[in-house]
């Protein structure tokens, strides 16, 4: 099922995390990589009005920043690649100025999974992004995403699945399961308190269960009861099991309220130290 990976650049691939995440999968399914990296001069040239006087100081200083951008993205791509070519995986280069979110939805459309750290590096700027940007990503419709932390090492022994009773969880626990990123790793189904969907925690279990044994993984379950802060609910369930990768949903709608599964999102990229899958 995984034969492109879209990989998004970071300023130093050597030492980045979601880069060896990466090499791992593409080597597990014979996939390609596609480095990806853009340099958004309108938005480095956003630095706020100059002083009176200032024009020329502010002049260079945007001349600079855009300068500085593209220098740090050519050595990222030439990383990716050299490091790509080491490890005997494919490698392509798509390097663009202009509109990060537009030009990473056109980099998308025929990938099939997209690999980046917790922070976004965005050349030439001073700040990575946040985890918002993140759900910003799969509301745009780039999904699923694959987010690791930094200081992530090895490849992940066990992943848990955040079932809410939402369509929106469903598709990103199918969607795991079908591209088998990680191979047979195990799984953990777990819900917190009442499933959206009305049914029984356990009947809800019952059938997310079947169907990942019908795809040939090992495959423990576990309902825990409500708690205020579901978020750390799951994670500290999922570290007591030995869970190194947990797969969430979110949603477009509950993505703009930040409430809800959206919310709950948001946290796990937030707070997890192992990577973290996102579909809806």
């Amino acid at each position: 099922m995984i034969r492109k990976i879209l990989l998004v650049a970071s300023e130093d691939p050597k030492t980045s995390s979601h880069v060896r995440v990466a090499l791992d999968i593409a080597r597990r399914n014979g996939a390609s990589i596609t480095g990806f990296v853009a340099v958004d001069k309108d938005q480095l040239s956003n630095i706020g009005p100059a002083p009176l006087g200032g024009f020329h100081y502010r002049y260079e200083m945007i001349k600079n920043r855009v300068a500085r951008g593209l220098s740090t993205a050519k050595e990222a791509v030439s990383g990716l690649r050299k490091i790509c070519e080491a490890n005997d995986v494919p490698f392509l280069a798509e390097e663009t100025t202009g509109d990060r979110d537009q030009s990473l939805a056109q980099a998308w459309r025929f990938q099939d999974l997209t690999v980046l750290s917790d922070h976004v590096w965005e050349p030439g700027s001073n700040e990575p992004a946040d985890a918002e940007t993140l759900l910003h990503f799969v509301a745009m419709g780039l999904r699923p995403l694959l987010v690791v932390p930094q200081g992530f090492e090895g490849t992940p022994a066990k992943a848990m699945v955040g079932l809410s009773g939402s369509l929106d969880s469903a598709k990103s626990f199918k969607h795991f399961v079908q591209m088998r990123p990680f191979g047979d790793i195990p799984l953990h189904i777990v819900t917190v308190g009442d499933p959206k969907s009305g049914e029984a925690p356990a009947d809800l279990l019952r059938g997310a269960a079947d169907y990942a044994r019908l795809h040939g993984y090992e495959v423990t379950t576990a309902a825990l009861p409500k708690a205020d802060k579901r978020v750390r609910a799951l994670l500290d369930h999922g570290h007591s099991v030995g869970a190194e990768l947990f797969i969430v949903g979110s949603s477009y709608h509950q993505f703009l309220t930040m409430t809800r599964f959206g919310s709950h999102a948001l946290g796990m990229l937030t707070l997890s130290k192992y990577p973290v899958f996102v579909s809806h």
